[in-house]
């Protein structure tokens, strides 16, 4: 420990009581329960550390203390703090992996921490502190807000680093500014016996800024030359000289000794500087104590302050400098050697620095190599990127396996750009070589990197391509095959691509003949990925059970596992009771896998368990629990899972949340926008907003995915505000479904029946019996699954559907209206087919030249189509050529058909809106004659309604409105046989 600077003869810290009233203050919070994070910043020798020694002599509970050293290896600030408890291992512990390992162990720290509290754990020298470090600060602090800890932290505020300036801006700080005049003179006195006068005092603290440090060392300069006492003494202008002349005055051995201590900074034990140091170390050292510039520790020498350390380093000559560090490497080189323990000094990452310090290329290449590998090993994968970095700044032969290394690094610490450009020059590097396997590698890297689930990655597939025929049969071709498959499959989730298909099946064949389990169960993954369509859960769960078998035999927990999520999933579709059970089997095995991602599998799919059984509440908390896990592990599904368990949760019940920025235009879902919308807004009861969210949107758009999500959103949307094309249309296509469940991916979220969703359509359009068919299916459906609360809500649309349900039918010239129970008729009138057409689009706006029958006049001022609609019709029209020359591209013909019919009926609607020359027809003054005739015929046959049904009369006055477009937006969603 430093000794502190600014004490006076009584050890008591001087011009510091209110910096230490806040200390004391932030920790009785901690004691108390409301622990957290505070920090204390300063220039060097403001006094910071002799704050953080004072508040731990003054602490009541224990103390931990750790500090910040420049080059040390990831996590050097921690394994101090923890080794006061006896828990450094932890880091020993940890293994190798990306964002949920990580997550491991700083939960892993949290808990050894917690189980000691209260604590005071202080922290000094944080802007020297690796930046893992930090980032496990930054959680402990959070995750730890109701423990009995303090973390006590001090940083030179000019030298933080962007971590580190970003966790000082989320906590609370304690700046620590210069010693007033009384402050200079009681620590002068304190140093030097007599009291100063005033004008001397004053003037040292000028020219000292009132920095401590800088007091004390002139102070002692002054006492030194025999000028105590004396207000004309000269004070050197530049203060830091008060520190070269106190150095000046040590022995030229002395000195030479110092410049030794300086390169080998924590490794300053007297072992290595007896080996590597000038004749007489022990009496050196001796001489620098006495001078009060070194400081004998338990594990070496430490300079008094680091601006000591500072000092000697920038007056050694740079060639003296790069030898002494290649000299204090090979001297730990020689110690390890004899049996001492150089890992408690940073092991290969400061032998790493050393060599590269010296210049040193071959111990340089080696030893960053090595420090790399000890960095992953520790979950530092920010720190080994770096070691990776340099090595390949000195290597000359196997520079791909660097370049590999470096990806791996980046990619485990979520960096997936740097990962990717690493992969990239690897594989390009692999084909200079040539090194097939490591080009294989990269792809496979890059391929693991991950895609949106309907984006294209060529780059990634063209690479998998390229390693697929330079490749011989084996266990690595079935894995780049296997990838391949699930790439083309996952790109186009519209529709089995032939080429997933076939290579999936090569996969297969090839870990078969390769006799490698581990191999053979991931190509059959992506075979069942590529059978993954709707009702071909016979064909996935014979795929599934192979898999089980073939993880079971390779040992691969995460496997065994994955595959019940599926066999669940497929299970569940089918409507078996066994995939509820199954599911909460996976929920065990993925708890039982020791790493977060697993727990928060476990946390999501019990969520959807509790969406299975109607236990809303439950559902929710589990979910939110799940996305908190997930974002704090940087799991990309984290925050998609939520949300499509939440939105599917409004279906019984569920709390409804607005679906703002869903999803980004560059996202591959982006056209199916409006939709998604539509849903949130019909689930809380918006339909003016969700007709006007799927004003003009074609069912075409709607993709055929591998899972039926989208069946139950097209269909609730449609029901509630389609018109009766796009109602029939979606039926058409949805039909095929009955029968099966609509289960999200791999269990994600549950959205029903698909013949509850067929049963709202047909009730929509007026088909009672074909409703009644399928709602009384979906309740036998839920019943043996064992849902009874979506069987519930199946229950209510038949009764409603029974009881006649509301009707404003023209049967044989007459009008048959029944509105709550109560029925009634009236002759046939123009408004009463303005009231019908309204009511058959509920929230849609209609033109009142649609509700008399006629197309817009070609005079006038009123547009058909406004410049905005014009342009973004334009504007689309461009993006569907793109997105045709892009299909055909990739021979992708469904999606390029689907393309131009959009653009087909784009054009045709743009025709129809213009005049010569590209000119917007206008609809003329007749507009305001033609809504005039549509708003009395239709206030004219509500008095008429009113005089046979009252209720009906005024629920239209509430929901119909009239104008220039006009639309019925009820209070609630109804469903009208019209």
């Amino acid at each position: 420990m430093r000794s502190p600077s600014t004490v006076d003869t009584g050890g008591r810290l001087v011009g510091r009581d209110a910096a230490l009233a806040a200390t004391g203050a932030a920790l009785a919070d901690a004691v108390a329960g409301v622990g957290g994070l505070l920090l204390v910043a300063g220039e060097p020798g403001i006094g910071k550390s002799a704050l953080l020694a004072e508040q731990s002599r003054r602490a009541t509970v224990r103390v931990l203390h750790g500090a910040g050293w420049e080059g040390a290896p990831s996590f050097w600030l921690w394994t101090q703090v923890l080794r006061g408890l006896g828990a450094a291992g932890i880091f020993d512990r940890a293994s190798a992996g990306g964002a949920e390992a990580r997550f491991r162990l700083f939960d892993a720290v949290g808990v050894a921490l917690a189980e000691a509290a209260p604590l005071l754990v202080v922290l000094d020298d944080l802007h020297w502190a690796d930046d893992d470090s930090l980032r496990l600060l930054d959680f402990l602090r959070r995750s730890l807000v109701t423990a009995p800890i303090l973390f006590l932290g001090a940083y030179r505020d000019g030298e933080a680093g962007p971590v580190l300036r970003t966790l000082v801006g989320s906590a609370p700080g304690v700046p620590l500014a210069g010693l007033d005049t009384a402050g200079v003179a009681a620590l002068m006195a304190a140093v030097a016996g007599p009291g100063p006068d005033a004008e001397l005092a004053d003037a040292v603290r000028r020219r000292c800024g009132g920095n401590p440090f800088f007091v004390r060392e002139l102070t002692r300069l002054m006492v030194a030359r025999g000028k105590w006492g004396t207000a004309a003494v000269s004070v050197p202008d530049e203060v830091r000289d008060t520190l070269r002349m106190r150095l000046a005055r040590l022995s030229q051995p002395c000195a030479d000794l110092l410049g030794v201590v300086a390169v080998a900074g924590s490794e300053a034990r007297l072992d290595l500087l007896a080996r590597i140091g000038p004749d007489d170390v022990p009496e050196l050292l001796g001489e620098a104590e006495r001078a009060r510039i070194l400081i004998a520790e338990p594990a070496g020498w430490s300079f008094a302050h680091d601006l000591y350390r500072e000092t000697v380093l920038a007056q050694i000559p740079p060639a003296r400098r790069a030898k002494l560090h290649a000299a204090v490497g090979r001297g730990l080189l020689a110690l390890s050697a004899d049996g001492a323990d150089t890992a408690a000094v940073g092991g290969a990452a400061r032998l790493a620095a050393h060599f590269v310090a010296a210049g040193s290329a071959a111990e340089a290449l080696h030893w960053s190599v090595v420090a790399a590998q000890e960095a992953t090993a520790r979950l530092g994968h920010e720190e080994a990127a770096r070691h990776y970095e340099t090595a390949l700044t000195y290597a000359e032969a196997d520079r791909v396996a660097l370049l590999l290394g470096l990806a791996g690094a980046h990619d485990r610490a979520g960096d997936a750009q740097a990962a990717r450009e690493a992969y990239l020059r690897a594989a390009e590097l692999a084909r200079t070589v040539p090194d097939v396997d490591a080009l294989a590698e990269a792809a496979l890297g890059v391929a693991g990197l991950g895609a949106r689930a309907g984006s294209v990655d060529p780059v990634s597939i063209g690479l998998l391509e390229e390693a697929d025929r330079l490749l011989a049969a084996g266990a690595l071709r079935a894995r780049v095959l296997a990838e391949l498959a699930r790439a083309r499959r996952h790109a186009t989730p519209e529709f089995v691509d032939p080429r997933a298909s076939s290579a999936a099946q090569e996969a297969v064949s090839l870990a078969r003949e390769a006799q490698d389990p581990g191999a053979l169960a991931h190509v059959l993954l992506a075979a069942h990925d590529v059978a993954w369509v709707p009702g071909s859960g016979a064909t996935r769960l014979r795929l599934v059970a192979e898999m089980a078998d073939a993880a079971e035999a390779a040992g691969d927990a995460d496997l065994v596992a994955e595959a019940s999520l599926l066999r669940a999933a497929a299970l569940i579709e089918q409507g078996d009771p066994a995939g509820p059970a199954e599911l909460a089997r996976y929920t065990g095995l993925a708890d039982l896998l020791g790493h977060a991602r697993g727990r928060w599998s476990a946390l999501s799919r019990r969520a959807t368990l509790a969406e299975l059984a109607g236990r809303v509440d439950e559902a929710v908390t589990l979910a939110t629990e799940a996305r908190a896990l997930g974002e704090a592990i940087g799991l990309p599904d984290a925050n998609g899972c939520y949300g499509t368990l939440i939105f599917s949760l409004a279906e019984i019940g569920g709390p409804p949340e607005p679906r703002e920025d869903l999803m980004p235009a560059a996202d591959p879902m982006w056209p199916v926008y409006p939709l998604l919308r539509a849903w949130n807004e019909v689930h809380v009861g918006d339909l003016a907003a969700a007709a006007a969210s799927v004003h003009g949107f074609s069912v075409q758009t709607v993709p055929d995915k591998y899972d039926l999500e989208f069946v139950a959103i097209t269909c609730t949307v449609f029901a509630a505000v389609g018109s009766e094309t796009q109602r029939d249309l979606t039926y058409r296509r949805f039909a095929p479904f009955a029968g099966l469940h609509a289960v999200v991916g791999g269990c994600a979220a549950y959205h029903g029946v698909v013949d509850h969703y067929l049963g709202l359509l047909a009730a929509a359009s007026g088909r009672s019996s074909e409703a009644s068919t399928h709602f009384t299916a979906a309740i036998d459906l839920y019943e043996r699954l064992g849902a009874d609360a979506w069987a519930a809500r199946s229950r209510d649309s038949l009764r409603h559907l029974d009881s006649g349900g509301d009707a404003f039918q023209l049967v044989d010239g007459t009008w048959r209206m029944r509105f709550e129970g109560r029925e009634a008729q009236l002759p046939d009138a123009k408004g009463m087919h303005d009231i019908a057409t309204l009511l058959g689009s509920p929230g849609r706006p209609v033109h009142v030249f649609t509700l008399l029958g006629r197309d817009a006049p070609a005079t006038g001022s009123d547009p058909v189509l406004d410049r905005r609609a014009v342009a973004e019709f334009r504007s689309r029209l461009a993006d569907l050529e793109t997105e045709i020359a892009e299909a055909e591209t990739w021979s992708d013909l469904h999606r390029a058909s689907r393309a131009r019919t959009e653009r087909d009926a784009l054009v045709a609607q743009l025709q129809s809106a213009t005049g010569l020359g590209g000119r917007p027809r206008s609809l003329g003054s007749e507009t305001e004659r033609a809504r005039k005739t549509i708003s009395a015929r239709v206030h004219d046959t509500l008095r008429r309604i009113e005089r046979v049904h009252p209720p009906l009369a005024d629920h239209l006055r509430a929901a119909l409105r009239t104008g220039t477009s006009c639309s019925y937006l009820p209070d609630q969603q109804r469903h009208w046989h019209v």
